[in-house]
């Protein structure tokens, strides 16, 4: 194995490893500091305006302090290395153009993500009374774009390595006849 791909592989497990961290320790403590209100970063489908103010009033200070300084930190390197883990792979494993093309789809997927932290960095700012309309829809839709490009290239990939893996298990299974 080249250099090239021990890095790369390093990056898929350090990206792992930062998404089970969120997924199964930062992003719990955020909820459970809300009173049991879904983190904004695990709402797919958006947001209200009512929505993210219930959750914002439900925080304890701790917890807005944890979801600003800690969970953002750990979402500060997800995005960028979701969209490297994953466009390194489609490119290598999609033909023609058609890997840079769901590269750059994973790429916006990696940005969108960085936008609604930004845009949920500022509702955490501010009080909950002062959160306006404004902030929220501008987070929301960052967060709908995320979850959709995420879902879209996720499955891209998932799709490309079935396929892959069927080819080589059929092409093992011939050579084995």
């Amino acid at each position: 194995m080249s250099k090239g791909w021990k890095v790369y592989w390093a990056v898929v497990a350090i990206t792992v490893a930062n998404y089970l961290t969120m997924v199964l320790w930062s992003l719990p403590l955020v909820s459970e500091m809300a009173d049991g209100g879904a983190p904004f970063d695990m709402r797919p489908g958006g947001y209200s305006f009512e929505e993210a103010r219930v959750f914002l009033s439900a925080m304890s200070s701790e917890g807005r302090e944890f979801y600003l300084n800690t969970q953002q930190l750990l979402d500060f390197f997800y995005p960028t290395l979701f969209a490297i883990t994953v466009s390194i792979a489609l490119v290598h494993l999609t033909p023609r153009y058609w890997g840079w093309i769901l590269a750059l789809v994973a790429i916006a997927a990696g940005a969108f993500d960085h936008l609604e932290n930004g845009a949920v960095a500022i509702m955490l700012g501010v009080t909950p009374d002062l959160v306006t309309e404004a902030m929220v829809s501008s987070a929301s839709n960052w967060t709908v774009a995320k979850s959709i490009s995420t879902t879209f290239v996720s499955i891209a990939l998932l799709v490309v390595l079935c396929t892959k893996g069927i080819a080589w298990f059929k092409s093992r299974r011939a050579k084995g006849a």
